[in-house]
């Protein structure tokens, strides 16, 4: 308020000193409505409407074209918060009068302005900065939720996948399965089948015959030849033993050679059995008089 006063004694002043302090042939009607100018200036900045102020010491500077005017308008632009306006008002008041009655004052407000726009300057600059840092923490949040979203569907994707490899290995094990069980009855349901394994089992109780055939004919060879020995003494149950090795050679002799044939004709058979012939049941016969295969049915 001080400096205000000041500029304002200062312009009142100019204005109503003698022609020495104006500029020369200055007409007397300009420096009166100069001076009006100013008086209604200095009533509008009291009254805090600066712009006004301001556009009375304009009309007034036109007018009378004195520096200290030049002060006035700086301090009715700083007032009013135009900071870029007052600055150069007060450098061309300086540029006027370096050393007039109020450039220690104008270069005061010069600093303080300067102060205040590059508090004003770092001030937003902080803020761009806690912006770009704002948007960056936001940035950096959308980016890992965007990768964990890219993983989770990943992880899920997986899932799926072995989910899916996990149903079709399930679904061919069940196909394998399935493929082997009918396989396997098509095996067991195949015409002849039956007879083939018969007369296998038939030609094999078969080998087994023979070979105990003869073994049998081997020791009743053996008791016999012992028996023709000269010295030999004359032993019935020795005999008796001799006799049935033989019986029993000849038993089982003609049992295997039976279940060999019939095995074989059991095997042909199921070789040639077709939907045209039908081979019902295959029977092992074992009786005193008689060892073979029975075989019911049609032949073709």
């Amino acid at each position: 308020m001080v400096r205000q006063l000041v500029s304002v004694v200062a312009t009142a002043w100019l204005l109503a000193a003698n022609s020495h302090a104006q500029p020369a042939k200055v007409d007397p009607a300009k420096a009166q409505t100069a001076k009006e100018y100013v008086n209604a200036g200095l009533a509008a900045q009291n009254a805090k409407d600066f712009e006004t102020a301001i556009s009375l010491y304009q009309k007034a500077y036109d007018l009378i074209p004195h520096p200290v005017l030049l002060f006035n308008i700086a301090q009715a632009h700083r007032l009013a918060g135009h900071d870029a306006d007052a600055l150069a008002f007060y450098d061309r008041y300086l540029q006027a009068e370096p050393n007039g009655s109020q450039s220690a004052v104008a270069r005061d407000f010069v600093k303080e302005i300067q102060a205040k726009q590059a508090a004003a300057q770092r001030e937003q600059e902080e803020a761009k900065q806690a912006e770009l840092a704002k948007q960056a923490e936001e940035q950096r949040k959308l980016d890992e939720a965007r990768k964990a979203d890219e993983a989770k569907k990943t992880e899920e994707a997986r899932k799926a996948e072995e989910a899916k490899r996990a149903e079709q290995e399930r679904i061919a094990e069940e196909q394998r399965k399935a493929d082997e069980a009918r396989e396997a009855e098509d095996v067991r349901n195949r015409p002849g089948r039956s007879l083939r394994i018969a007369g296998i089992a038939a030609g094999g109780v078969g080998v087994v015959s023979v070979g105990v055939s003869v073994f049998f004919g081997l020791r009743a060879r053996s008791i016999s030849a012992d028996l023709s020995k000269v010295g030999a003494v004359y032993d019935p149950a020795r005999i008796e033993d001799g006799e049935a090795a033989e019986r029993n050679a000849i038993i089982t002799g003609i049992a295997g050679g039976a279940l060999i044939a019939g095995g074989a004709v059991a095997y042909y058979l199921g070789f040639k059995q077709r939907q045209d012939a039908s081979v019902e049941t295959v029977s092992l016969l074992v009786k005193p008089d008689l060892i073979g295969l029975a075989i019911g049915g049609t032949l073709p």
